[in-house]
């Protein structure tokens, strides 16, 4: 955790910052190695500073090395904040503008008297946009117990089972394979309400000759994963398949673009234009694709309006999709590491073939 720190103080300067608050829990995480709950950092060249309260003192103790744990028992953030801003005399204290409230800010305006505060936006998640060796390794992990996940659905989906049944058995399996948690609401979407990107998984019982959409990843050791795959339970109608093989190839398009120098917004575009030529980009109306890491949907984006340059260590999604309302939809989604090459696809077990 030092070199990170080292990093983030590095960028003090430009900040035009003395200290830096960091409330996102990712964000802690991924300074201070705590993975609980309630907790903020206070970070200077100056002092390391872990506040939580008893709940987590222990967790915290052992997780989060090098810092000074201060328990806020009886004491808001607030004046804990306060306490430490005054200690280490700290003129212009940074806080993370997307993540806290603005009641949030009033309070903690009101406790900090004569120092400045000024607002920083993505310091950490620019950081984090860079995985490291340690961080790879993680996601791999992740990765590797989702795709077995996706092979139990294609084993036991059938026909005449609820949607919300399949949802709760492939948690219950990827749990089983050292999982602590889905990344996000499993989707299990049959039918035309495939046709729905986020779709809510319900008691929609799954019927012969049908798509069944799966977007589903896991948490573990605190880091995501993420994937997508449209099957086809039955016989498989010629829409579907030509829908299917439009999809595929695009996806396929965009990840050979992806690699180190390119921008994210080229990725996007080698999956949009495919789409489009088929006559089907009215029916691809979200972006390719996202960042995975700590949190499911992090920098940087992979979409039309992204300005971001792809580098080696980022891990991003590739996953066009087309939608037809009232039918069906598809959509595939791997996950890809940027490498000093080009890229190596995470989710490459996966099978695709329908």
């Amino acid at each position: 955790m030092t070199s990170r720190l080292k990093k983030i103080f590095s960028l003090f300067k430009t900040a035009q910052i003395d200290a830096l608050l960091v409330s996102s829990p990712s964000n802690v995480t991924y300074l201070s190695g705590f993975m609980g709950q309630e907790s903020w950092l206070v970070v200077s060249p100056k002092g390391r500073y872990f506040i939580t309260d008893s709940r987590y003192s222990e967790e915290a103790r052992a997780e989060a090395k090098g810092f000074k744990v201060v328990l806020r028992d009886g004491r808001s953030v607030f004046q804990v904040v306060s306490q430490i801003v005054r200690k280490d005399k700290i003129k212009v204290l940074g806080f993370e503008a997307m993540i806290v409230t603005h009641s949030f800010y009033l309070d903690l305006a009101n406790h900090i008297g004569g120092t400045f505060l000024k607002a920083t936006v993505g310091l950490v998640e620019s950081l984090r946009e860079i995985k490291d060796s340690f961080e790879i390794g993680q996601i791999k992990s992740s990765v590797a117990i989702a795709v077995k996940g996706f092979h139990y659905v294609q084993e036991t989906a059938r026909p005449g089972m609820r949607e919300r049944e399949v949802q709760a058995r492939l948690e219950h399996f990827t749990k089983s394979m050292g999982s602590e948690k889905p990344s996000f609401d499993i989707i299990i979407a049959s039918g035309a309400r495939s046709s729905m990107p986020h779709c809510k998984t319900n008691e929609t019982v799954i019927q012969n000759n049908q798509a069944l959409l799966v977007d589903m990843g896991v948490v573990y050791e605190g880091y995501c994963s993420d994937l997508t795959r449209t099957i086809f339970l039955g016989r498989i109608n010629r829409l579907y398949r030509k829908i299917f093989n439009i999809v595929w190839d695009a996806q396929r398009l965009g990840i050979r673009k992806a690699g180190p120098g390119v921008r994210a917004s080229e990725v996007d575009a080698a999956c949009r234009r495919a789409i489009e030529k088929q006559g089907f980009g009215r029916y691809f109306g979200h972006g390719t694709g996202h960042g995975v890491g700590l949190e499911v949907h992090e920098a940087p984006t992979v979409s039309s309006r992204s300005q971001t340059v792809l580098k080696p260590g980022m891990v991003v999604t590739v996953e066009p999709g087309i939608y037809l309302p009232g039918r069906f939809g598809v959509r595939t989604e791997d996950m890809l590491l940027i490498t000093n090459k080009g890229n190596e696809v995470l989710t490459r077990d996966l099978d695709k073939s329908i």
